[in-house]
């Protein structure tokens, strides 16, 4: 809805949103309402009269359209807090590296720290002037040129140095107070904070017929808990993500696109109507039936609309483009992922497929928490699937222009210790490095980021932030900010407290 309103100076104030909640914020006297575009409609499939009066009549009130679409991007801008970047985003891409990789070895080489520290790989320059990785990522130094980089995040774990607690910071932005005092994850409940992702598709939803927040390549795993962090929780079942975490290398049978033989899309247009209208004789819904009704939209709106379901038709690209990915499962899944963006999906998720506190194994698919064997896994298993596939998606990104609207990050849950093969109470072995929550790195790109820098330096060990500190919140925020959701955003849990998207932080405003 845009609503306007006359204020003492004679300018007019507008109010944007999907949401009939936006009213509540408008004072019933005096006020002019503007529909612009029925939810049930949109632009290409044609206009009713009425919303095309409604189009002719912005002139009525002295702005024309484009002058409101420019005006509502200022007033974005314009609140406090907000700042540059907020809002230049249509979509994320989160790209969850669980088991976490060495920071040292990947992404902040240190070749003047000792040789227990700097490890075996060497740096090698990249495209971005200044910027150096590790010798195991050439084809992403190839394109170092579309992204930055942040070496300064990290976080005083008080005790919970495990897995699990981690990734409910990272996925939430909230602290982990239902775990165990070690860090070990519970099973997810409907009493769980929302995940990112479902707070996205909440408050930035996307478009009729198309996806909120999908989850591929592979399940969240710690330890015999699946889901860490991924649900919508207190939001309800219509805000949790749709999942698609087969083999991508093989043919997807995505589920709930087609109807059963005996069944029209007509006929459920009917149960619908009849529905609505039992339910305007009703007092009230309670809210888990609310929150069917909305799931159920959300169904039928992508059974009509089929853009949605060809994403996952891998076999419809070339298989050159196939091959520049990898046939792996998380090369084709990234592949899925620049699919799901052009079919204007609002928040992917892209898991690592094996679990985040697996024990690595040979093979493209194996994980990241190298206590042992650090290098000889990230060299001839963990990072050639790696840095083929996301340089692929980067490169690709950006040579169809998609890079400009989406948010791209790939981050773990943690670093890895900088001395290599220190004996601890998490089994180091030889070789290996252990969690390290106090300093690692992410990649970031896309959504208005300044391309070929990095923010935030770490000591000369890589073990503390010693510039520009860096919070997972602030990485949070910097998510809500860059799809135009304020951060501080607040919502009521069961016990009616208020809670915030975010727990604390800031977004990272001089990435942008």
């Amino acid at each position: 809805m845009f609503g306007f309103r006359h204020i003492a100076d004679n300018r007019h104030v507008i109010h944007w949103g999907r949401d009939e909640s936006v009213l509540a914020d408008l004072p019933p006297p005096g006020v002019v309402m503007i529909s612009f575009l029925d939810r049930s409609r949109r632009l290409c499939d044609g206009l009713a009269r009425r919303e095309l009066l409604t189009v002719g009549g912005l002139s009525l009130v002295g702005l024309g359209l484009p002058e409101l679409l420019r005006h509502r991007q200022s007033l974005w801008a314009d609140q406090p807090g907000r700042g540059s970047g907020f809002g230049n985003a249509n979509s994320v891409v989160l790209i969850y590296l669980q088991g976490s990789p060495s920071h040292i070895d990947l992404w902040d080489p240190k070749p003047e720290a000792p040789a227990e520290i700097r490890g075996e790989f060497r740096p090698i320059a990249t495209r971005a002037p200044g910027i150096e990785l590790g010798e195991v990522l050439p084809k992403l130094a190839e394109q170092a040129q579309h992204y930055s980089l942040v070496r300064s995040i990290g976080v005083d774990p008080k005790g919970l140095r495990n897995h699990g607690a981690a990734i409910y910071m990272l996925m939430t932005g909230h602290s982990p107070t239902n775990f165990s005092p070690t860090g070990l994850a519970v099973p997810p409940s409907r009493e769980d904070l929302p995940s990112v992702g479902a707070n996205i598709g909440r408050y930035r939803p996307a478009n009729r017929g198309r996806f909120g927040y999908v989850a591929v390549g592979g399940a969240v795993k710690e330890g015999r808990v699946t889901g860490v962090g991924q649900a919508a929780g207190l939001h309800g079942a219509a805000f949790d993500p749709y999942t698609m975490y087969d083999d991508a290398t093989k043919p997807l049978q995505p589920l709930g696109f087609t109807l059963p033989r005996d069944m029209t899309l007509d006929r459920i247009r009917s149960r619908v109507d009849l529905r609505t209208a039992i339910d305007a004789h009703r007092d009230g819904l309670a809210a888990s039936q609310a929150s069917f009704d909305q799931y159920y939209d959300q169904a039928l709106s992508l059974i009509q609309t089929r853009r949605a379901a060809l994403a996952f038709g891998l076999d419809a690209e070339s298989t050159k483009t196939r091959q520049r990915y990898g046939m792996t499962r998380f090369g084709q899944s990234l592949l899925l992922a620049r699919r799901l963006v052009e079919a204007e999906t609002r928040f992917v998720q892209v898991t690592w497929p094996a679990g985040s506190d697996s024990e690595p194994v040979p093979g493209p698919d194996g994980s990241w928490d190298t206590h042992r064997n650090n290098f000889p896994m990230l060299r001839d298993h963990r990072c050639p699937v790696f840095d083929q596939s996301l340089s692929a998606f980067i490169e690709d990104m950006a040579t169809r222009g998609l890079l400009e609207r989406t948010l791209v990050l790939a981050v773990g849950e943690f670093g890895r210790s900088p001395k290599i093969g220190s004996p601890t109470t998490n089994n180091v072995g030889p070789g290996g490095r252990d969690h390290w929550p106090e300093c690692y790195s992410f990649l970031v790109a896309g959504g208005g980021v300044r391309p070929g820098c990095v923010y935030g330096q770490s000591d000369r060990h890589g073990g503390w932030p010693k510039t520009d500190p860096v919070h997972p919140y602030d990485l949070v925020s910097t998510i809500y900010h860059a799809i135009g959701v304020a951060p501080d955003t607040e919502y009521h849990d069961t016990l009616n407290r208020p809670r915030r998207l975010v727990e604390s932080g800031q977004p990272i405003l001089g990435l942008f």
